[in-house]
């Protein structure tokens, strides 16, 4: 259920005078200036362009004068940016952007089209990508596997050795009917399946691995093979018995799967095992008999296809270590982490975890399926990205606070309450800190996350603002600019508009001491391009901190993470394609793909391979690597831990802090929270194998919480995970926020 917005009329009534100053202060339309109701142009669109476009071109100018790479919106036009040497050419080269702009078609119409009309009317490209359409569901059914895989192996370990011990002391009924037998004997065959595939992924799945180590999955997988093996010839001794009933042949035809079966699990554990090195072993052996290639070969970083040559990392466990990394060299991050309760960066069961909740999967998953917030009330603004024109919509979410029922002439009013005679009236705490929220892929202030993010700081007197990121939820663009992960001008522009209203706010209000401090906080996606924009825009970044939460510093690293590709991205990239390419901008796609590519990305089953097809090639990037370069916060040094093949560069060292790039122009507190067994953004996206030398590059305002556990956007907390739903996570960003204030006052 989407969330709520107020009307004009509500948006009177509901808030009172605090909430209206805060939105006077903005000074932003609450309706798309360029839309009308029903989604076409609207007639005033000129006229409020031309009102708003003197404060746009304020920020532009600003921002054409920062330096190289500071924001980031098209690649053809970046490069143009970073190549020439003075403020002249970079003007010159965003005027040609724009007439480049204006030169371009008339953007297609923005909706679904039906699925005859998507293939080209040819039922027979139709029939190849519904054949695709089965892999989110079998990427379920696996990840449903591994969720239970701890509690099945031992159970079913447990029931066969039951049956093994009544077996030997020969306890068995003998009276019983051969139809019940039978039943009985099947039933065994699926328990004895289940437990030696469920020992099978704690012995070779590396979530589980990094869980509870090696040993302890092998004793299962070697426990179960051996009474798996006895279960089957105890079976199979039925067989004259059978024949000599008159039984039929179903039988021994189940017995000759069921054994297999356990064949095909044990070889397929086999080759998994010996694949955990990344089949380095493997490959070598093969070789010294065989005339095959490598298929741990390194990739070619400047192909398009780089893809699917990227060795497998086989069982990969973290090498970093769990905590807080920060920099005591920093005065200002020394204080903050003071003032930070160590309760609300420790994710711990002595803290509150979920103790059953064992791997990644299950702290990810869990929380997603049982937790539910309320729909939160919004007031929807529009901002406008000057660079290209389109505008963004941001979702405030005031404080409540109840009023008299006669305090309508101060704006009060809203939501009654007849057993108080009380009215919830919105308002803005001028004390407290703003939150500027950016979601993960595909979601928005309906999110559920931030839903409880929002709930949680309402209820403390914040205000909170949920960048929409274009094209998504009820939104829409104008233009051909579609989302993509590398953009950082909208958080720019965002977080720019909300800094403006603070501070015209403070200078109106004599009161004040000081002006309110502007968050960040970015989930997943929204923290990717959170960390980016905090590094590029350096010591003009708009925002006064900010807290990246399961989002990667160098996604280049996710290249090579195929367990996320397998298992968690076919259901990540069915619910993107079919609701923002598909279901709103597949006209636009068709224009700019090819056709080979369109069909690609109607069939691609993961995000990488989704931004390959469409991403990359749509918004002209080079290839995957260019993307996920610029996408990153560390994307602009080479990549640790190997990825493209051994190479001669070792990790910085802590005195080369040039070597880090543009992650050391942060000029903020900026705190990144990462699981290290997240199971959608591997560990490796932290970017290093040396934390404490990235947190002390620059002016060390960079602050690492790892947690060995959490999962992506999880971390579950109790007995019962849907009390308390995101309680932990997004109370770890309210106390960053607070402790950074703290810090400020008393500096």
């Amino acid at each position: 259920m989407p969330s709520s917005f107020c009307t004009d009329e509500e948006e009177t009534r509901k808030l009172d005078a605090t909430a209206r100053s805060f939105l006077e202060h903005l000074g932003l339309p609450t309706s798309h200036p360029l839309c009308d109701d029903d989604g076409g142009l609207g007639e005033t669109s000129e006229i409020v362009g031309a009102a708003g476009d003197s404060d746009h071109e304020r920020v532009e100018e600003l921002l054409s004068n920062i330096g190289a790479g500071v924001v980031f919106e098209l690649p053809n036009a970046a490069a143009n940016f970073f190549t020439d040497a003075d403020a002249n050419g970079r003007v010159a080269s965003q005027q040609l952007f724009h007439r480049q702009q204006q030169q371009m078609p008339t953007p297609p119409s923005v909706g679904s089209i039906s699925l005859l009309e998507l293939h080209d009317h040819s039922a027979g490209e139709l029939l190849l990508t519904a054949a695709t359409m089965s892999a989110p569901t079998l990427a379920m059914s696996e990840l449903w596997l591994r969720f239970f895989a701890a509690f099945l192996s031992p159970l079913c370990l447990c029931w066969m050795i039951h049956r093994e011990v009544v077996t030997k002391n020969g306890k068995k009924t003998k009276q019983k009917s051969t139809a019940k037998k039978d039943g009985e004997e099947k039933v065994t065959m699926v328990i004895c399946i289940a437990g030696l595939a469920s020992s099978a992924v704690l012995f070779t799945d590396s979530l589980y691995v990094y869980e509870y180590g090696r040993w302890f999955g092998l004793s299962l997988f070697i426990s179960s093979t051996i009474l798996a093996v006895r279960c089957a010839a105890a079976s199979s001794s039925n067989k004259e018995q059978r024949k000599n009933g008159g039984s039929n042949s179903e039988g021994t035809t189940t017995i000759t799967l069921f054994r297999s079966t356990i064949f095909l699990l044990i070889a397929t554990m086999a080759i998994v095992f010996l694949r955990s090195d990344g089949g380095m072993f493997m490959d070598n052996a093969l070789r010294r008999f065989l005339p095959i290639s490598s298929s741990t070969s390194t990739p070619d970083n400047e192909s398009n296809n780089s893809l699917d040559r990227m060795p497998h990392p086989g069982i990969d466990l973290p090498t970093i270590l769990e905590g807080m990394y920060l920099s005591s060299s920093n005065p200002l991050v020394s204080s903050i982490v003071s003032h930070w309760p160590e309760s609300s960066r420790t994710y711990t069961v002595k803290n509150g975890a979920t103790p059953y909740l064992v791997n990644g999967d299950q702290r990810t998953g869990i929380p997603f399926v049982v937790n539910g917030v309320e729909d939160q009330e919004y007031v929807r603004v529009w901002t406008r990205n000057g660079y290209d024109g389109e505008y963004l919509a941001l979702d405030i979410a005031f404080p409540y606070s109840e009023g008299d029922d006669d305090d309508d002439d101060d704006g009060g009013g809203g939501g009654d309450d007849e057993s108080t005679g009380k009215q919830t009236v919105f308002v803005h705490d001028p004390k407290m800190p703003v939150y500027l929220v950016l979601h993960g892929l595909n979601g928005g202030s309906h999110e559920e996350y931030v839903k409880d993010l929002v709930k949680r700081r309402r209820a403390e007197g914040s205000t909170v603002v949920v960048m929409i990121a274009r094209g998504m939820m009820d939104t829409r663009i104008v233009g051909w600019n579609m989302f993509h992960g590398a953009r950082t001008g909208d958080v720019d522009v965002a977080a720019r508009a909300v800094r403006r209203g603070l501070i015209s706010l403070h200078a109106d209000d004599a009161r004040s001491e000081r002006r309110q401090i502007l968050v960040g906080v970015g989930y997943s996606m929204g923290a990717i391009i959170l960390s980016n924009y905090v590094a590029r825009s350096g010591e003009h970044c708009a925002l006064d901190a900010a807290m990246a939460i399961s989002g990667g510093l160098d996604m280049r690293q996710q290249l090579n993470f195929k367990r996320s590709m397998r298992l968690w991205q076919p259901m990540l990239t069915f619910g993107l394609r079919e609701d923002m390419l598909i279901g709103k901008y597949a006209r636009h796609c068709k224009h700019r793909l090819t056709r080979e590519k369109f069909f690609s990305m109607l069939r691609v089953t993961s995000i990488s391979a989704l931004d390959v097809e469409a991403i990359v090639s749509y918004n002209s990037f080079d290839n995957l690597v260019h993307y996920y370069s610029e996408m990153s916060a560390m994307g602009d040094r080479d990549p640790e831990f190997d990825l493209f093949g051994a190479s001669t560069d070792s990790a910085p060292t802590r005195a080369g802090s040039n070597n880090w790039g543009r992650i050391a122009n942060v000029s903020i507190p900026f705190a990144v929270l990462q699981a290290l067994d997240d199971p959608l953004v591997g560990w490796r996206t932290v970017g290093t194998n040396d934390p404490q030398g990235l947190v002390e590059s620059g002016s060390g305002n960079i602050m690492l919480v790892l947690t060995k556990a959490g999962g992506h956007v999880g971390w579950p907390l109790g007995n019962n995970p849907k009390k308390d739903a995101w309680k932990w996570m997004n109370n770890a960003a309210r106390d960053f926020a607070l402790a950074v204030d703290m810090a400020k006052k008393s500096a």
